[in-house]
């Protein structure tokens, strides 16, 4: 899976010319210069946000309200730019929050393609959007990204800590511990619920911090603090609700 998957976004690289022209980091940017470092670089990106956005797929709503909020955000904030196709993106919400409703009620699953589809458009098109927009800061986009993609680097760092496969599922993602705790709290038998709670939690929040971005689209700074700070709140409500969970 790994490699397919490595082959189809070099594919996609190639064919859409996918780059990543500015970090604001002038080391960084002239070694991006290279084509073969560039097309690496984007290949990487690209691999983490496609496996962390199927990561995040655990819960009913959860990636694709995620990936809506941003559309949202993107479609409010920048429509009327001469990059954006406003017409497209209204569309894209449209099919997406229809998709979303048939998600939340449990008639339809997004899966490992629906999850990797998602994530590889989203990524596709926000590198389309920071190059064509180099006086936005490119870390507005890793603010955007920043939840799937750490998911992703924080689990494989835990599960190679305690010598557990990458590729083996485990119920110990943040949103699973959350949906645990969300789940005791309601007392409810019907899962869809604890669901749709645990779901809207994490994307509340993450609605907040993308309102909040979005006010300093030009501060590398802020954004990169903002990333921190995300970082923080995960980890310290990551080991919260386990030991939470390791002591039932």
């Amino acid at each position: 899976r790994f490699f397919l998957q490595l082959v189809i976004i070099i594919f996609f690289i190639a064919i859409l010319n996918l780059e990543i022209n500015s970090t604001k980091i002038d080391l960084i940017d002239n070694i991006l210069q290279n084509k073969i470092v560039n097309v690496v670089f984007v290949t990487f990106c690209l691999m983490v946000l496609v496996n962390g956005g199927n990561f995040i797929d655990g819960l009913n709503g959860l990636l694709l309200q995620y990936f809506l909020i941003v559309f949202i955000i993107i479609n409010f904030n920048f429509g009327n730019y001469h990059f954006v196709d406003q017409q497209f993106l209204n569309n894209l919400i449209i099919i997406l929050s229809i998709i979303l409703i048939f998600n939340l009620r449990g008639f339809l699953y997004m899966g490992d393609s629906g999850a990797y589809l998602l994530s590889l458009f989203t990524g596709v098109y926000l590198i389309e959007f920071s190059f064509n927009n180099t006086v936005i800061s490119p870390y507005l986009i890793v603010v955007f990204l920043w939840y799937p993609c750490f998911e992703l680097l924080f689990s494989m760092i835990r599960r190679s800590k305690k010598d557990i496969k990458t590729y083996k599922p485990d119920t110990y993602h943040l949103h699973q511990l959350i949906y645990d705790f969300v789940k005791t709290k309601l007392k409810s038998k019907n899962s869809l619920i604890s669901h749709i709670y645990s779901s809207f939690i994490i994307n509340l929040y993450n609605f907040i911090i993308f309102i909040v971005a979005v006010n300093f689209i030009y501060q590398s700074e802020i954004l990169i603090s903002i990333v921190a700070l995300n970082i923080l709140v995960y980890v310290s409500f990551y080991y919260l609700l386990k030991n939470k969970k390791k002591y039932k």
